[in-house]
């Protein structure tokens, strides 16, 4: 347990940006669930998920949860995705 005030401050800062980030980032686990859903169904809302989790990505980048280059590759991993199933079809 800490033992200063600004031990104190740090751990309920520390608790506060925990669960902030646990929130953004359930919400991009939610959408990415949703995107590899319509990929394995081959559903044609594949367009309209990645849209709307390239907008996650770029949130977590906003909020410093992930790095700029870490959501590049992320975005370019998904978009491949859709175009190898896409390519199928």
């Amino acid at each position: 347990m800490p033992i200063t005030s600004s031990a104190k401050k740090a751990m309920k800062q520390s608790e506060t940006k925990r669960s902030r980030n646990r929130r953004y980032t359930a919400l991009y686990k939610e959408t990415l669930k949703a995107f590899e859903q319509a990929i394995k169904t081959g559903s044609t809302e594949g367009m309209t998920i990645l849209s709307k989790l390239y907008s996650r990505v770029d949130t977590l980048v906003k909020k410093n949860i992930l790095h700029r280059n870490n959501a590049s590759r992320k975005k370019s991993r998904f978009s491949k995705m859709l175009k190898s199933v896409s390519s199928k079809a």
